[in-house]
């Protein structure tokens, strides 16, 4: 529904990745002024072409991110200064790796991975939800199906997503006692992501990444929660 989130304020976290970049044009789409954080100038203007320039008025991009404390802190003081509250924030992080079995493990790879896939969603979860408008702000956890089923090769992933998952069903209940804030776990499926799609990969029931921004969309108009956990899988197909 076009202009649904007109005079709302959105921070989307891995904004630039290619889920966040389809999560980012939904909520632009829906009249939202999107906050995106980034590290990369690159990735900046592949992010403006992308949503291209009549949306791309309502787009926010500065240097930023929360893969440090220190980082976060000043991402956070930024968004204290700038915006009297945010509606919508949402945490699209963390990187693939995979190739070892658990017990071969390189311990480089393993700190780097709980670092990027689990301390930096700690330290968003820290700068974004005192800033959410405690009467009315929505929290979308971005996850991937590894978080219940083992991924051979790839055991530290698949930890992470797990943790995270607690975490955030943790943060929903820690939230619910003291806050109106709709926290939401979003556990996707394979996605059909542009740099996917521009190497041949992609099947029919895989979601595109904007269709999650519009389920995400769905959750705010319907503003009610029945659960935390949201699972996007595989789409209905006509096949």
């Amino acid at each position: 529904m076009q202009g649904q989130l007109k005079n709302k304020t959105a921070v989307i976290l891995g904004g630039t990745g290619g889920v966040g970049e389809g999560i980012v044009k939904s909520l632009l789409s829906a009249g939202a002024t999107v906050v995106v954080p980034t590290r990369s100038e690159h990735k900046i203007e592949r992010l403006r072409e992308y949503v291209g320039p009549d949306l791309a008025e309502n787009l926010v991009v500065r240097a930023g991110s929360v893969n440090t404390e220190e980082n976060a802190l000043e991402l956070g003081t930024f968004l204290q200064k700038s915006y009297p509250h945010i509606d919508i924030a949402v945490a699209s992080l963390g990187g693939w790796h995979q190739g070892f079995p658990i017990y071969a493990y390189p311990s480089n790879d393993w700190d780097r991975i709980l670092r990027d896939n689990l301390t930096s969603h700690f330290l968003a979860i820290k700068t974004l939800v005192p800033l959410l408008n405690p009467q009315s702000g929505f929290y979308f956890h971005i996850n991937g199906f590894s978080a219940d089923e083992s991924y051979p090769m790839a055991g530290p992933i698949a930890m992470t997503a797990a943790a995270q998952k607690s975490l955030i069903q943790t943060l929903a209940k820690e939230l619910k006692a003291s806050t109106s804030i709709k926290v939401y776990e979003l556990i996707l499926g394979p996605m059909k992501t542009r740099d996917r799609l521009k190497h041949g990969h992609g099947q029919d029931d895989w979601y595109y990444p904007e269709e999650i921004g519009d389920y995400i969309r769905g959750q705010i108009r319907m503003n009610h929660q029945d659960e935390v956990v949201h699972y996007l899988l595989h789409k209905p197909t006509n096949t």
